[in-house]
């Protein structure tokens, strides 16, 4: 994304090479391979020198080139370099000009997503608007919720995909994430400035989140509503009622109910799909949900 990006710093007709040296491993191998087998398709030949005992061949293959014989050499030590580096320099003067294979979806180890810390990319473009309601929740549940936007956040593979994170909320509890801890997956201020408005009731929240979404917009449209408690039969089927409008303009309504008082049948017809609904206890084990609601997200067709 930054040495050899889409659309941009790549001169055409020419091979475009990278040689990657290591003395180790990844702390995540599968999202290595995931980026490895992403910088192939985009056309980039890959050399790997892998240097020690401390390496993981079967790693340093994923990542080379094919067929890994040509691409991928194995040394001793960093004195060993200079052993290699005429075979080296004749076979990357070797590389035919790049020809970018078409683009396909990328791949999701399920497994790992599910049970592990595996980061996973949308196949398509994807807006995701998380919805919770601050002033039924409190203060203390919407960290938890604000923490785990940022785990899953952090997980989706936001810039490749070239998709966005927001929420879609009311200011009754607070504005300052200063709790919550960040990575490099979205933005931090972006994600404050979301954290506006009042809701009176939870109807006006699903309004609100219809509304938030740009018509013109190309990305597949997707919204996680906390629910945390039963709604009462009028409000219910307001809620509906966006709801429907909602699902008319496409957007894909993914549903989380949290504790003892969400009723499973409404949030059962509030979500798109019945395998769109997920329960936790409490507020404070969300994060087991991190896996199951990524895989959703990332498989989205």
């Amino acid at each position: 994304t930054r040495t050899f990006p889409v659309g941009g710093g790549r001169r055409p007709n020419v091979p475009h090479i990278t040689i990657v040296l290591t003395d180790g491993m990844s702390q995540n191998s599968s999202y290595t391979e995931q980026e490895a087998a992403a910088v192939h398709g985009q056309g980039i030949t890959v050399f790997v020198i892998g240097i020690g005992n401390q390496v993981d061949e079967k790693e340093l293959a994923a990542i080379a080139s094919t067929p890994t014989d040509n691409f991928m050499f194995k040394i001793d030590n960093f004195d060993a370099l200079q052993s290699i580096k005429d075979r080296l320099a004749v076979r990357t003067c070797k590389v035919p000009p790049a020809t970018p294979a078409p683009p396909t979806p990328p791949t999701v180890n399920e497994d790992a997503v599910l049970y592990g810390n595996a980061h996973c990319g949308p196949k398509i473009p994807v807006d995701l608007k998380i919805v919770f309601d601050t002033s039924a929740i409190g203060l203390d549940n919407s960290k938890f919720i604000m923490r785990f936007i940022a785990d899953v956040s952090d997980r989706l593979d936001l810039q490749q995909s070239q998709s966005e994170v927001g929420t879609v909320t009311n200011d009754c509890a607070t504005k300052s994430l200063a709790d919550v801890s960040f990575g490099s997956g979205h933005d931090r201020e972006k994600l404050e400035q979301s954290l506006v408005g009042t809701s009176p009731s939870f109807s006006w929240m699903m309004r609100k989140l219809r509304l938030s979404f740009d018509q013109q917009e190309q990305r597949k449209k997707v919204a996680v509503v906390f629910l945390g408690e039963t709604l009462d039969g009028a409000e219910f089927r307001k809620v509906l009622r966006e709801t429907g409008r909602a699902k008319f303009m496409g957007i894909q309504i993914l549903v989380v109910g949290v504790g003892t008082r969400v009723n499973s049948r409404q949030a059962s017809f509030l979500a798109t799909q019945a395998n769109q609904v997920f329960f936790a206890l409490s507020y404070d084990i969300i994060d087991e949900l991190e896996g199951p609601l990524l895989l959703q997200i990332c498989t989205l067709n």
